[in-house]
């Protein structure tokens, strides 16, 4: 299908605006070297594509705390292969009309505009990658920006040789934890933390899931046993502990118990691990595959599209999941990786936070040794919140708890409260009516015209349909191969242009009225009881059934 032409720019979330606002803030107070902290699941890409186009076009805020006059070409850098081609795919969409090039094995697009990198290809011994970007400022112009992803590993010896490489250049460091496991200092490379968003605040506000933990007690597990290296367990000393107590027969048995029929992901420290995990809960009639590090990418294709279209319940993964992977579907994270590190719980976490339609909260199953006296926990997520986490408590349901015990009653106003009050709908956060057909084809509706998300290789596409006589029509937008987040926030902007007559939000005030007599025919048509529904509630269930014959043909599986 053609491509559509961009439409208006995407619309930004308060606390995204935020976060760009205080970066550009920071650098013409004079601050060379801001970092800012943003929960998985807050759109980072989408932060970055504001920043990026905001910076090049440096129309917002002055930049020239110094005296030289800096370049407009902009670094991002990825500390794995594996997630470069990811980020390019992403910002290639959200930035229509930017030249964003490669350097990352046998890529070398230099002269690129923003320029994704791969941080182990800059910084072989050689030194040519990155004398090849130093020397591209001759016919492209000076890079002006630098912008770590996972910024936490910054602190090593191979960004540190980019880094000195452009000495002079802004950065931008975000990540969604400012911790690291070896106890390494962060202050050395970034100067500040100027904006920060907290998991709690996000659950508030509807942006991501609750989550409440159960734990799996495996008293043969002796962590004792096990030694610590920088900061954490050593995966092959776990490994060989969590094998001699039957981990993998303790995860099957609780997976089933507690997770029934919901997607999960399984987070173990080695490979044999993982697939001892992966044969016990096959055994258990639990559809699950590994993808490690050794996994072709065509195969990790293959098994990601299983698992979104449901063909697969649980994923087993050692240790390549915790980074840059988005199936906003996984409701359930099983901890078969006990860990010291805050910072790696939190980004394990962090994988089945993020929202999606029919899903109300996230379950986290913990694997407790008997001597695991350092092991981190949901408290983790948000230092300082609670104290004590009950077994089976929700994070918001420990906070509001102990606001209770220690004031008898909620402030109005504080986060206790709206915790307390939030809706518990998955897709609070958009205030456009999004419906889902059956076979889970996400769309708006826009009149003679749906915009739609279609999947991807694991990742989201806007598209549109349009009413031709009796027939639909469709074509993609510019819009293509996003994370769940940004694809609906495109597809939200696309809806925008094609309801000039048509209300597409909740808020619209067609949906609180009373049905017409033409939407009662059609719902009893489409033998739907339009009995105490108002135009908005009765209109989604026609939709839904338009939606499942337009869409749900197309889908396999």
């Amino acid at each position: 299908m053609d491509g559509a032409a961009p439409v208006t720019e995407i619309k930004l979330r308060d606390y995204q605006r935020e976060a760009i606002d205080a970066v550009f803030k920071a650098w013409a107070g004079g601050m060379q070297r801001p970092a800012i902290v943003l929960p998985t699941g807050a759109g980072k890409t989408v932060v970055f594509s504001a920043l990026v186009r905001e910076f090049r076009g440096q129309q917002s805020q002055p930049l020239r705390a110094h005296s030289f006059e800096r370049g407009k070409r902009v670094i991002i850098l990825a500390h794995r292969d594996d997630l470069v081609d990811q980020a390019i795919a992403k910002l290639r969409a959200v930035m229509p009309g930017v030249s964003v090039g490669k350097v990352k094995a046998k890529d070398d697009d230099v002269h690129a505009d923003v320029i994704v990198a791969s941080v182990q290809t800059l910084a072989t011994p050689s030194g040519r990658r990155i004398a090849a970007l130093q020397g591209s400022a001759w016919g492209s112009g000076d890079i002006g920006l630098i912008i770590t992803d996972e910024c936490h590993h910054a602190p090593a010896a191979s960004y540190q040789k980019i880094y000195d490489a452009f000495p002079d250049v802004l950065q931008l460091g975000v990540t969604a934890t400012m911790i690291r496991g070896d106890g390494v200092g962060l202050g050395t490379q970034w100067e500040d933390v100027v904006y920060r968003r907290s998991v709690l605040n996000l659950i508030a506000k509807g942006h991501l899931v609750d989550v409440r933990t159960k734990r799996i007690d495996l008293k043969e597990l002796d962590m004792g046993a096990v030694k610590a290296s920088r900061g954490d367990w050593q995966a092959g000393d776990l490994g060989q502990a969590l094998m001699d107590a039957e981990a993998d027969t303790a995860i099957a048995r609780a997976y089933k118990e507690h997770a029934g029929d919901r997607q999960g992901i399984v987070f173990t420290p080695t490979v044999e691990t993982s697939y001892a995990a992966m044969s016990a809960l096959s055994k258990a009639g639990v559809a699950s595959m590994v993808v490690d590090g050794t996994t072709p990418a065509q195969t990790r294709r293959e098994i990601y599209g299983e698992y979104r279209t449901g063909l697969l319940q649980v994923l087993v993964s050692c240790m390549v999941l915790t980074e840059g992977f988005d199936m906003p579907q996984a409701e359930v994270a099983v901890i078969a990786r006990p860990t010291q590190s805050a910072g790696l719980y939190i980004q394990m976490v962090g994988r089945v936070l993020r929202p999606w339609p029919g899903k109300t909260e996230a379950l986290v199953l913990d694997l407790v040794g008997a001597s695991a006296n350092k092991l981190r926990t949901l408290i983790d997520l948000e230092p300082g919140a609670v104290q004590t986490l009950r077994d089976g408590e929700s994070l918001a349901e420990a906070v509001v708890r102990e606001e209770e015990e220690q004031n008898r009653k909620v402030p109005a106003g504080s986060l206790a409260f709206e915790l307390k009050v939030r809706e518990v709908n998955s897709f609070a956060a958009s205030g456009h009516a999004w419906v889902r057909t059956p076979k889970g084809v996400l769309f708006i509706n826009c009149g003679d015209v749906k915009v739609f998300l279609w999947p991807e290789d694991g990742l989201w596409s806007v598209g549109v349909v349009k009413r031709d006589g009796k027939l639909w029509k469709s074509e993609w937008t510019a819009y293509r191969g996003l994370d769940l987040g940004p694809a609906m926030a495109w597809g939200e902007a696309v809806s925008e242009d094609h309801s000039v007559s048509f209300g597409v939000r909740k808020t619209a005030d067609w949906r609180k009225r009373k049905p017409s007599d033409k939407a009662v025919r059609t719902a009893l048509r489409c033998g739907i009881d339009p009995a105490g529904k108002c135009a908005g509630e009765l209109s989604d269930s026609i939709e839904i059934r338009l939606g499942a014959r337009i869409f749900d043909r197309h889908v396999r599986g």
